[in-house]
C-alpha cells in the first residue's frame, strides 16, 4: 500500500498532540520532542536509506542523552526527551515488523506519561485517537504478515472496523469506570515536568510590580466555578461582585507585597450562619489561594486548609485536581471583627516613598479641601474613573511607572488604578491597602454556573476608617466587558464546551465511591418499586410462542448439534475452504482430505502447487505435529477461491 509506511508515525505524533494539549511543557520542550518526528517525515517523503549511518546516529542520539542529563532537570524529562529521539531515530532507519512494534510501545509509553498529568475532557478525544492510531498500526502490521501468504495484489486492510473497535472500547471502559473502585489520588508532575511560560498574561497573582514591562495578554484559563443550589438560579446570589483573594500592604518603590502581620479578612469560619450560599469549585493554581466573598461565615467540607500572608486562606498542600467547597457568607464588606490597628501596622499602611510624589500631588489636585474619610475616597474613586482602562500597560517601561500613568498616560490596567488611589489615600493620612482577588465572571446558562477565569483577574483598595475596612474599586469599567466584568465574546459554542468540561469534571473527575453508592442505591429503589403491569397472554399462546423460539434456536445452531461430516469436514483448519468451495467440488464419499485437496487442484492448476502445501500440512496435523501452518494456509486458500466461478464448457 502506498501509505502504509505513514501508519507507523501516527501513534507518535498522536502522543505528540496529547502532550501538547496538557500546557505542561514548555515550548523549548515541545521543539525537542517534535524535531525527531519531522525528521523521520521528512525522511519518509526524500525515500532516503539511511541504513548505512545507523552508527553515527546511535552515536548522536547517546550523545544527546548525555548532553540532556548534564543540564541537570531531572531524570524524567530526560527520559521523555530520549523517548521520542528513539522514536524518531527508529522511524528514520529501516524498519521490519519488530521494529514497528516497537515504535508502537513507544508511542504508547509516551501517551502514557502524558495521560498521568491532566483530567481534561479534551484529553479524552486524544485517548480516542491515539487508539484508533494504535489499532490501525496493529492492523496494517498483522494484515501484511497474513496477507503475504497469499499471491496477487494486496487487499486493505479493514480499517472500517476500528470505529466500531472503538466504541466498544469506550463502552468497557464507561462499564469498569461505574463499578471498579475509586481511585482518588490525582498526579500532575509538575516536580519534573517543564511549565508553559505564564509571563505577560492576565492572571491573579500574590504580588504586585508596576514595572511589568510590555502589554498583557489575555488569558482564558478557568479559575473558578461557582453554582448555586439547583432550587436558586443566578439572582439571589448577592456579594458576588468581588472576591477577595489577598491583601498587600508593604510598597517598596512600586512593588506590592503582603504582611505576615495582616489578619484574615475572613468571619469565623466556624459559624454556620449565612444567607448565601454555593459550590466553589477551585482549580489548581500555583499560589493555593482561596478566593472568596465578602463576608465568608463558613467553608465546607473541612478540608486542610492554613492561614496564609496577606490575610489569605490557602491550601495546606498542593492541589492537583478541581477542588469543590461549599460556601456560605452574608452579603455585609469586609469583616468588621478588626477592631484597631497596631502602631507598627498604622505606619506600614500609612507609608509612602520620594518615588509616590506623583500620587501625593495627584491626591490635592483631586481633592484639594479637607474632606472626611468616605468623601474623600468616593472623590478620588470618582476622578480615576476618568481615565482609561487598557492591557496595552503604556507606562510599564517608563523610570517610574505610577509618575506616567498619573502625568502622561493616564491608561492603564487595574493594578495602576489600585495603586493610584491606595498612595493617594496614604498621602492624606488614610490607612490604605491593596487587594487581589477576581471579578465574578460570566454566567453560564447552559451549565447553571458563574464561570471566574484568569481574564476577570482584578485589583481594588481597601481604607481603614472609624474601625472599619471600607471597599473602593478605582478601575472603570473595562472595553469588552460585561458588569460583572465577564468577556461579551463568550459565544454559544463556547459556552456549551465550558459546560461540557464542567459536567466532565463533576461526574468523571470527582466520580467517587459515595456517588458509586448513590447510583446503586438509586438503581435499587427503582427496582424495588416497579410495579408489573403487564398482563399475562393466555397459556396456549405462551406454548406456542415458546415452541416456535425453540424450533427457531434449534435451526440457526443446527451445524452445532448435527454430527461431523466424515472426510475434509472432519479437520477444523479445512472448513473455511469448504465453505467457499462447496458449490464448485463438495467432497466425494469416502473422499479423503488429501484426495479432495489434490482435486481442487484439477479444477484450478496454477494452485496446484499451494493445495499440495496445504494438504501436506493437513497430514502433519492429522498425525499429531501440530503444524499451525495448516490453518493460516487453508484461510489464504479460502481467501483466493472467494469469487472464483468455473469457467464455461463451449
Amino acid at each position: 500500500m502506498r501509505w502504509a509506511r505513514w501508519i507507523d508515525h501516527l501513534p507518535l505524533w498522536v502522543a505528540f498532540g496529547a502532550s501538547v494539549s496538557t500546557d505542561i511543557y514548555e515550548p523549548a520542550e515541545l521543539a525537542v520532542m517534535a524535531f525527531p518526528l519531522v525528521a523521520a517525515a521528512l525522511v519518509e517523503v526524500l525515500r532516503w536509506d539511511l541504513g548505512r549511518h545507523h552508527r553515527w546516529l546511535e552515536v548522536g542520539a547517546l550523545v544527546f542523552f548525555l548532553a540532556d542529563l548534564a543540564r541537570g532537570r531531572g531524570i524524567f524529562p530526560v527520559a521523555i526527551h530520549t523517548l521520542f529521539l528513539l522514536a524518531g531515530l527508529r522511524l528514520i532507519l529501516p524498519r521490519e515488523l519488530p521494529q514497528r512494534r516497537q515504535l508502537v510501545l513507544m508511542g504508547f509509553l509516551l501517551f502514557l506519561t502524558t495521560a498521568v498529568s491532566t483530567t481534561d475532557l479534551v484529553f479524552l478525544l486524544w485517548a480516542m485517537l491515539w487508539l484508533g492510531s494504535a489499532a490501525a498500526a496493529l492492523l496494517q502490521q498483522s494484515w501484511e504478515a497474513s496477507a503475504s501468504l497469499r499471491r496477487g495484489v494486496l487487499s486493505r486492510p479493514p480499517f472500517g472496523r476500528i470505529p466500531a473497535w472503538m466504541g466498544a472500547t469506550l463502552v468497557l471502559g464507561v462499564g469498569f469506570f461505574l463499578i471498579l473502585p475509586r481511585l482518588n489520588a490525582g498526579l500532575r508532575p509538575r516536580g519534573f515536568l517543564g511549565t508553559a511560560a505564564m509571563a505577560a498574561r492576565a492572571g491573579f497573582g500574590d504580588q504586585m510590580d508596576l514595572a511589568g514591562g510590555g502589554p498583557i495578554e489575555p488569558n482564558p484559563e478557568v479559575v473558578l466555578r461557582i453554582a448555586p443550589p439547583p432550587d436558586r438560579g443566578p439572582t439571589p446570589l448577592t456579594g458576588l461582585d468581588l472576591l477577595r483573594g489577598v491583601a498587600l500592604e508593604t510598597v517598596q518603590e512600586m512593588r506590592w507585597t503582603t504582611s505576615e502581620l495582616t489578619p484574615t479578612a475572613f468571619r469565623d469560619p466556624r459559624s454556620r450562619t449565612g444567607a448565601q450560599r454555593a459550590e466553589f469549585l477551585f482549580s489548581p493554581s500555583a499560589q493555593g489561594i482561596l478566593t472568596l466573598p465578602y463576608g465568608t461565615s463558613s467553608l465546607a467540607p473541612d478540608l486542610a486548609l492554613r492561614r496564609g500572608s496577606g490575610g489569605s486562606i490557602r491550601w495546606r498542600f498542593p492541589r492537583t485536581r478541581p477542588v469543590p467547597l461549599e460556601v456560605t457568607w452574608n452579603d455585609g464588606g469586609p469583616d468588621p471583627s478588626e477592631p484597631s490597628l497596631s502602631p507598627r501596622r498604622l505606619e506600614t499602611l500609612t507609608e509612602l516613598g520620594p518615588e509616590h510624589e506623583a500620587a501625593r500631588r495627584w491626591s490635592l489636585r483631586f481633592a484639594p479641601d479637607l474632606l472626611p474619610t468616605p468623601e474623600l475616597a468616593r472623590v478620588l474613586e470618582r476622578s480615576l474613573h476618568r481615565f482609561r482602562y487598557t492591557l496595552d500597560n503604556p507606562s510599564g517601561r517608563a523610570a517610574n511607572p505610577l509618575e506616567d500613568f498619573l502625568d502622561r498616560t493616564q491608561a492603564g490596567h487595574c493594578e495602576y488604578f489600585a495603586s493610584a488611589m491606595a498612595l493617594m489615600l496614604r498621602a492624606r493620612g488614610v490607612p490604605a491597602r491593596v487587594v487581589n482577588g477576581f471579578r465574578l465572571g460570566p454566567w453560564i446558562p447552559e451549565g447553571g454556573y458563574f464561570r471566574v477565569s484568569q481574564d476577570q483577574a482584578h485589583s481594588w483598595v481597601e481604607y481603614w476608617d472609624q474601625g472599619h475596612w471600607h471597599v473602593a474599586d478605582p478601575t472603570p469599567a473595562a472595553a469588552g466587558q460585561d458588569a460583572q466584568g465577564g468577556p461579551l465574546g463568550l459565544g454559544v459554542l463556547s459556552r456549551w464546551l465550558d459546560t461540557l468540561r464542567y459536567h466532565w469534571d463533576r461526574h468523571v473527575v470527582r466520580f467517587s465511591d459515595q456517588d458509586q453508592v448513590a447510583g446503586l442505591s438509586w438503581i435499587q429503589a427503582r427496582i424495588q418499586g416497579w410495579e408489573w403491569r403487564w398482563k399475562a397472554p393466555p397459556p396456549g399462546l405462551s406454548w406456542g410462542l415458546a415452541l416456535l423460539a425453540s424450533v427457531w434456536i434449534a435451526w440457526r445452531t443446527r451445524k452445532l448439534w448435527r454430527p461431523v461430516p466424515p472426510g475434509p469436514g472432519s479437520i477444523r483448519a479445512l472448513r473455511p475452504l469448504l465453505a467457499r468451495t462447496h458449490r464448485v467440488a463438495a467432497p466425494l464419499a469416502g473422499e479423503t482430505a488429501r484426495a479432495w485437496l489434490l482435486r481442487l487442484g484439477t479444477l484450478r492448476p496454477e494452485r496446484a502447487g499451494d493445495l499440495l502445501r496445504l494438504a501436506e500440512a493437513v497430514d502433519a496435523e492429522a498425525y499429531g505435529a501440530r503444524n499451525s501452518a495448516a490453518s493460516t494456509l487453508a484461510k489464504a486458500e479460502a481467501a483466493v477461491w472467494r469469487k472464483w466461478v468455473p469457467p464455461t464448457s463451449p
